[in-house]
């Protein structure tokens, strides 16, 4: 059984000495005392402890005081506040200012205990789910990327064997499934090149007739309006990435200076001869059909082989249903925290809303509803009614599952508990340790979840 460290402030000794004794009585606690507000900030400095039972009314530093500067100092420390009858307005106040709770004087034995009981419960079960979720958006994340899909968890896979080699990589998919953020994340992960610059272009963008300018660079008095040096995209890159987006719309003279880059790994910049080295890594997106243009002519076979060495097909939102809670979830903490609202879930039915709808705008469409429906939204959970009415009207449908969003939070817990303990061949202590929680934690979730476990 844990032992939990109380330290109790009062300047009343009889008070400290008869709270210390209903503790003691307990056999879980370990009983501090502290005179006063100065006293009890000195002995947070020197012990470990898990709750303070902090008088209201005291010389010097009164119990306000002291809370604020324990919260300051220590924001997760559970702190009850206790006070005579005529001052509860205050006590009250008190909780506005993070207190956990209050208890008035005189107090019964079985009070002390129960309040500092839950309060210890309550603040431990906080840090649980805290320590879970983190280790959730490990296992179910890639960077800013979100997805527990089968699909999803192939394509981490896929991009995890490249995240170091130098290979070209090819993303392809329809607007909206995230092509940017998997190359940030490519390059991010990459030991080589993330100290380095990683340089987007968006090749639709930019006019044909400055594009090559824009990838390379120009001398000065190259064109009119030249009147000095530029340094190219790929040239501001040396030693980290370039990113070409919706390189299918480039036009064959273009493509064909990519080419030599990719296989000389030089260029000169427009108007120039001298030649300039580089050291890149090409990663290239685009939403259409590469075969397809190879074929009509429209894009070198050759340049295709060349940035598709690694292709990465990233499958639109419909294809990935199973993510839409989780995705959903993540944007309304995201943009919960931007609006400072306290929003942290939805209803089954605007949930059932978004996994009938068929996003042809795929995670950027629904990233921009759900700010949406955030902003808009005056309860605390976002309903039917904050929901664009093209969505709304597909409440009723019964083809999906029931699950509320806490209920889809549930599956991934269960998941990570039952990859965690496979690991370590069920072994209790090991899976707690890496997950960051309580053996006995681990241990009554894998009872409940009825996973396989050795003590």
């Amino acid at each position: 059984m844990k032992r939990w460290t109380v330290l109790i402030v009062d300047d009343e000794k009889n008070t400290r000495r008869l709270i210390e004794e209903i503790l003691k009585s307990e056999r879980q606690y370990e009983v501090l005392q502290a005179a006063n507000g100065m006293a009890c900030l000195k002995k947070l400095q020197e012990e470990s402890v898990d709750l303070v039972l902090l008088d209201l009314q005291m010389p010097g530093i009164d119990g306000i005081e002291t809370l604020k500067e324990v919260h300051k100092i220590y924001p997760r420390l559970p702190v009850i506040i206790m006070t005579a009858h005529g001052t509860v307005e205050k006590a009250v106040s008190s909780m506005k200012l993070g207190a956990y709770d209050f208890i008035t004087k005189p107090f019964t034995s079985e009070r002390v205990k129960v309040t500092v009981k839950n309060a210890l419960e309550a603040c431990a079960l906080e840090y649980e789910v805290k320590s879970l979720r983190s280790e959730l958006e490990k296992k179910f994340t890639f960077e800013n990327i979100v997805g527990q899909s089968g699909v999803m968890q192939n394509v981490f896979r896929d991009i995890d064997k490249v995240i170091d080699s130098n290979v070209t990589v090819l993303i392809q998919g329809e607007s909206g499934t995230g092509k940017e953020l998997f190359a940030r994340a490519i390059h991010n992960r990459s030991q080589a090149r993330r100290s380095h610059p990683f340089v987007a272009v968006n090749c639709t963008a930019i006019p044909e007739s400055l594009l090559e300018s824009e990838l390379f660079g120009h001398e000065k008095g190259a064109f009119t309006g030249a009147s000095s040096r530029r340094v190219g995209k790929f040239e501001s890159a040396n030693g980290g990435t370039v990113f070409l987006d919706e390189i299918g719309d480039m036009s064959l003279s273009t493509q064909a200076k990519i080419l030599r880059v990719l296989q000389e790994r030089e260029f000169e910049r427009v108007g120039g001869n001298t030649l300039v080295k580089v050291d890149i890594r090409l990663i290239s997106a685009t939403n259409t059909d590469l075969d397809r243009k190879v074929r009509e002519g429209s894009f070198r076979e050759d340049l295709f082989y060349r940035i598709s060495v690694f292709p990465i097909k990233l499958p639109a939102l419909r294809q990935r249903r199973e993510d839409i809670p989780l995705l959903a979830a993540h944007f309304i903490e995201q943009f919960a925290r931007k609006e400072k609202k306290e929003i942290q879930s939805m209803t089954p039915d605007a949930l059932r809303s978004l996994m009938n709808y068929h996003w042809p705008g795929n995670v950027r469409e629904l990233e921009n509803i759900i700010e949406r429906a955030v902003v808009v939204s005056t309860s605390l959970e976002i309903g039917i009614q904050d929901l664009p009415t093209h969505l709304a009207s597909l409440k009723g449908s019964t083809e999906l599952p029931e699950e509320s969003l806490p209920q889809w939070i549930e599956k991934m817990e269960v998941e990570i508990l039952r990859k965690t303990l496979l690991e370590f061949e069920g072994n209790i202590t090991r899976a707690a340790r890496k997950l960051g929680i309580g053996r006995a934690t681990v241990y009554r979730k894998a009872k409940k979840y009825h996973l396989p476990i050795h003590r």
